[in-house]
């Protein structure tokens, strides 16, 4: 993976995943979306009952379905996907930026 900075990297590409970092990117943010496994949507390309999707997408959707409209949603967006990729360490970085001078 190339290293490159980002606002937000969210870790996991299943519901909540897609969700928050298509949130984060419309708030603005510069977005990376980091998931283990070969594709996203998690736990919903499992689910086939029906009931996903009334509030986000206005109508019922079976799991896989919806996962493939956050999908979507995700595709079009400036999010930046890392599939097959894991997070081996987490650490802060804390940049300060000090603006303050004197002058007359």
């Amino acid at each position: 993976m190339e290293n490159k900075k980002f606002d937000v990297a969210v870790i996991g590409g299943g519901p909540a995943g897609l969700a928050a970092a298509l949130a984060a990117e419309k708030q603005g943010a510069k977005v990376i979306l980091i998931e283990r496994e070969n594709s996203l949507g998690g736990i919903l390309k499992q689910c086939i009952h029906d009931g996903f999707g009334l509030i986000r997408f206005k109508k019922k959707m079976a799991g896989p379905e919806y996962a493939l409209s956050f999908i979507e949603e995700v595709g079009k967006s400036s999010v930046k996907v890392e599939l097959l990729t894991f997070v081996t360490k987490i650490t802060k970085a804390v940049e300060i930026l000090d603006l303050s001078w004197q002058g007359d």
